[in-house]
């Protein structure tokens, strides 16, 4: 199975080696296949690049052979510019870095506070550089030491990283998905951005985070994990939002798609709550003169966990409630998240600037020039809609029941 998913591998890369063209063309065995870069800070104003590169032999014996090196290879340079420090891997690589199958983009957080703008730039001028993948910030960590863990399930990091973000941003609300096109346009027409902090989880100074003895057993010493969003100020990483934070953000835009939470409720209980579906539709709208937003959310749930055993779940009654409840939660994750936005980093990271410019173009004229200070007691009107769908096999606890 993986020498098929090798040589699949090697007929992508070997496809779009050739429709690059003539003058680009580039033979497979001059080249490594770069999956993931790290960009860092570095002295003198230059920058540190980290390329995580596949080893295809050890790809392809990896699972034949039942044991295997690591998959991937890490390369390092200091340059003044992204490309010059590709480049410069010819040192100590036998083969030219290959940018067309990256899989993550990863920004050291002092490098992201310092302006990301260059590196965009410059990933999106590259014409071997494909724009499906994803961008993320080391949260409080380099680049560089992200791109050495070595990860289970996935021989090659940077598909794991990938694949990862992609099942938490379906499944769990408070993680986002950025290309490096939604990046650059999101700082050309809102000036603010957000992006997926990546952490490293356990000790990565024992030594084996980044060697194969990291997944040499059920629970590795170190860990990748995604968490909560960064917030971009222009192109300069500001702060974070905490994950509830994170989730009311994403509410905002529409990126929910799955998610589990629970309720307290008044009598004790803690009813668990598993969201299946969620749209989310945002106006702008200028009212003599000021700019409001409007907020309608529709969201399915169905009930997962009951402990406590005071209520009456099949109640209609009590049915309501809980929706009524879970409407309530919803507006306050979205609160949360605005609440954030102003207090601690006085920007509209939401867009809400754009659906005024589009609603009232002669109204946002007047308004942009102090769009920050406005946003800051801009009124917003919030409509939840939930609804309780499903109660699984019970319709109500056995545990009152069983207790009677």
């Amino acid at each position: 199975m993986i020498q098929r998913v090798f040589f699949i591998i090697l007929t992508m890369a070997l496809s779009s080696l050739t429709i690059t063209g003539c003058w680009d063309r580039k033979e497979l065995n001059e080249v490594g296949i770069a999956v993931a870069i790290g960009v860092d800070t570095a002295p003198k104003d230059h920058l540190k690049v980290t390329a995580q590169v596949v080893i295809p032999s050890e790809v392809a014996s990896s699972q034949s052979a039942g044991k295997g090196g690591t998959s991937v290879t890490v390369y390092e340079a200091v340059a003044p510019t992204l490309l010059q420090a590709i480049q410069k891997m010819t040192e100590i690589s036998p083969r030219r870095v290959y940018l067309g199958h990256i899989r993550m983009l990863i920004f050291g957080e002092s490098f992201a506070r310092k302006g990301i703008s260059e590196i965009v730039e410059t990933m999106v001028r590259e014409p071997t550089t494909r724009s499906d993948f994803y961008v993320a910030v080391a949260k409080g960590k380099r680049a560089s030491d992200i791109l050495k863990v070595t990860t289970p399930m996935e021989r090659i990091p940077a598909n794991k990283m990938f694949a990862s973000l992609d099942a938490s941003s379906e499944s769990w609300a408070p993680t986002t998905k950025v290309t490096i096109d939604t990046l650059m346009d999101n700082l050309l027409n809102s000036g603010s951005t957000v992006m997926t902090g990546i952490q490293m989880v356990g000790d990565f100074q024992d030594g084996v985070g980044d060697n194969e003895k990291n997944i040499e057993q059920t629970q590795p010493i170190t860990r990748l994990r995604f968490s909560g969003l960064g917030v971009f100020k222009k192109d300069r990483l500001i702060g974070w939002l905490s994950e509830e934070e994170s989730k009311g953000y994403n509410y905002f835009k529409n990126h929910i798609r799955e998610t589990a939470g629970y309720l307290n409720m008044p009598g004790g209980e803690r009813i668990g709550l598993h969201l299946i579906r969620s749209k989310t539709v945002i106006k702008g709208l200028v009212v003599k003169g000021s700019p409001k937003i409007r907020v309608n959310v529709t969201a399915s749930l169905r009930l997962t966990e009951v402990k406590g055993t005071t209520m009456k779940i099949s109640s209609p009654q009590d049915l309501r409630d809980l929706e009524q409840r879970s409407s309530e939660r919803i507006i306050e994750l979205m609160e949360l998240a605005v609440d954030s936005a102003r207090r601690r980093f006085r920007i509209d990271i939401f867009g809400f600037g754009q659906l005024i410019h589009e609603s009232d173009p002669n109204a946002w004229r007047r308004l942009e020039k102090n769009w920050d200070d406005t946003f800051m007691t801009l009124e917003i009107d919030y409509n939840v809609n939930t609804r309780i769908g499903k109660m699984g096999a019970l319709m109500d606890t056995f545990q009152k029941s069983m207790k009677e």
